[in-house]
């Protein structure tokens, strides 16, 4: 059975034209045309296809390109008068032709119009079965669940248009027509769905059976790594909320990573949503923003913050220190507007069961610098701390005391979302301090 695929059917129809010419060149009606005052010449050809029923569009299309392709290599340049002489002949050598080469069809009649535009009717009538039914499995190989219905959304009516352009085709003419179906899935994926292959096979029959198998292709996401922070509230209340982000972000795996760069706003939205879902998150109506950074192993940083208040709580465990080298610390403030605070900070030394209270008044500076002034109520000291961001997962703080000339700078790194690693530096002595973030 021969395929009427684009590729390799100019050269088929040359072949058979070549052929058939040979017996009809007795005749002449294969040689250049004569001189142009025989008639008017014909220019363009345009084809009618006359069936019962109809097949689709594209199919209709795809019949429709191939006889105006065996029409041009014998009608164009001839004149019309010569066409007329001869249109018995070219009617049965275009019939000929086209008989070759469609399965499943039966080339009852071919009408030739000459002008300079030539029409070319062609009725055909199909035989045999004819596909009642189309089964329709797609394989979305290694794409994760959760990632379905983006990928689906994409593919559009891509299944509606297989089965529209197969129902009702005689079973023998399924083998070319499929043709057809993998042109209308290579345009649709090159338009919607550019970073994926596929495949697709056809089981032919009156109930036809078509496997379409989607290949993610490039660069894979093989990771999701999740953080969840707040800088205004307890981590310990984000744990709940977690497994959720965790199997979300999970839904980026396997695919390619220009795929999720370009829908990163649809992955970024999803993972708010599943976030905005958790009890504590809902109850107390904290803001979450998401960021993804797309790679081989992809980010998925979920910051979540209250409108309102600041409470913060941290233990702190100092290596290279013999005296104070426990303490815990919590930061609790009001918000007043969107740059000012009003906070009371709680510090314990357990190893000789010091307390210090220290109010203070906060301003944000952007979003990466934060200066407070605090009072330390146990030796009425004022001083001053600074909270810098220095971009992705390191910081700076800088404390000062000026009454007692006391300085200490941290330079911090923060290793996961409960812990933190802090390069300590003070007036006499340097130490590192690891911070446990409640």
């Amino acid at each position: 059975m021969v395929k009427m695929h684009s590729t390799g059917w100019n050269k088929l129809v040359s072949i058979l034209i070549g052929s058939l010419c040979f017996f009809y060149a007795v005749m002449g009606l294969c040689e250049p045309a004569a001189l142009s005052e025989r008639g008017t010449t014909v220019e363009s050809v345009r084809v009618e296809v006359v069936a019962d029923p109809l097949p689709s569009g594209r199919v209709l299309r795809r019949m429709s390109e191939s006889v105006k392709t065996i029409g041009e290599h014998l009608l164009v340049g001839r004149t019309t008068i010569e066409v007329s002489e001869h249109r018995e002949h070219y009617e049965k050598l275009i019939r000929d032709v086209f008989d070759r080469v469609l399965s499943g069809y039966t080339v009852e009649q071919v009408t030739i119009e000459p002008t300079s535009e030539t029409t070319i009717r062609i009725h055909i009538v199909p035989w045999g079965d004819s596909v009642q039914k189309v089964d329709i499995l797609v394989d979305y190989s290694g794409i994760e669940q959760e990632a379905l219905p983006l990928v689906k959304r994409d593919m559009g009516k891509m299944e509606e248009d297989i089965r529209g352009a197969l129902l009702g085709l005689p079973v023998d003419a399924v083998d070319w027509a499929s043709g057809v179906a993998r042109e209308l899935i290579r345009e649709l994926l090159r338009r919607q769905l550019p970073e994926f292959h596929f495949s697709l096979d056809v089981e032919a029959g009156r109930q036809t059976k078509v496997r379409l198998s989607l290949f993610p292709t490039g660069q894979l996401v093989k990771e999701a790594q999740v953080s969840l922070r707040s800088n205004t509230i307890p981590n310990m209340l984000l744990i709940h909320a977690r497994p959720a982000v965790e199997l979300q972000a999970r839904s980026m795996r396997g695919l390619p990573v220009e795929y999720v760069e370009r829908n990163i706003k649809y992955f970024a939205d999803k993972v708010r949503q599943v976030t905005l879902e958790d009890p504590v998150i809902k109850q107390f109506g904290l803001k979450v923003t998401p960021v993804v950074r797309p790679g081989s192993d992809t980010e998925v940083a979920v910051s979540v913050e209250a409108e309102t208040y600041r409470i913060t709580a941290e233990v702190q465990l100092d290596i290279g220190r013999d005296k104070d080298n426990i303490a815990g610390e919590a930061h609790i403030g009001r918000r007043l507007g969107h740059y000012d605070e009003l906070f009371l900070e709680l510090k314990v030394l357990p190893g000789d069961m010091t307390w210090q209270i220290m109010p203070g008044w906060g301003h944000q500076f952007g979003s990466d610098t934060w200066v407070g002034l605090r009072y330390r109520t146990n030796d009425q000291e004022l001083g001053w701390r600074l909270n810098q961001g220095l971009g992705g997962r390191w910081s700076l703080r800088a404390e000062r005391w000026p009454r007692i000339d006391s300085n200490e700078v941290g330079i911090r790194y923060k290793l996961h979302d409960f812990l933190s690693a802090e390069f300590v530096f003070t007036n006499n002595r340097n130490w590192l301090r690891l911070v446990g973030h409640l």
